[in-house]
């Protein structure tokens, strides 16, 4: 009984130390990000947005600027608020912007290999992006079968 207790208070102080560690590695922000809201463990800033995110997020860029990070869940999320930021990313930055998260179920089937929305800009993009253009979204494709 008193080696059950033992463990016991052994499995809780682990359990506690690694709490402290995971909490102390959240509360660090990075240095190459942009300011934001101080994210809480497991949820991040989800609660700061809200039931009405848009307006969260206008009164967010007042107080931390037009680039802001959030940390919504696991993933950091890089808010930008302000128009002539975006078209600047958008326009002049967008091979350093372009690229996606790829979900494991993606890689598991390999659609990441020949898929337009998961591929970098490059030369099979480009021939992709092209064949799409010249065959799907032009006005020569007239028929389309549906079948029930």
């Amino acid at each position: 009984m008193e080696l059950l207790i033992l463990i016991l208070y052994i499995l809780l102080t682990i359990t506690l130390v690694r709490a402290l560690l995971s909490l102390l590695r959240w509360s660090k922000p990075s240095p190459k990000l942009p300011p934001g809201p101080v994210p809480l463990p497991v949820i991040g800033s989800l609660l700061k947005l809200g039931d009405k995110p848009h307006k969260s997020l206008a009164e967010l860029a007042k107080i931390y600027g037009p680039i802001m990070s959030l940390k919504l869940g696991q993933k950091t999320v890089v808010v930008i608020s302000s128009p002539a930021l975006a078209k600047e990313i958008l326009q002049k930055q967008d091979l350093a912007f372009s690229t996606r998260f790829i979900p494991n179920a993606i890689h598991a089937h390999g659609h990441h290999k020949y898929s337009t929305v998961y591929l970098p800009v490059a030369d099979q993009w480009r021939s992709l992006r092209k064949a799409l253009n010249s065959n799907i979204f032009s006005g020569h494709a007239k028929h389309f079968v549906v079948y029930n």
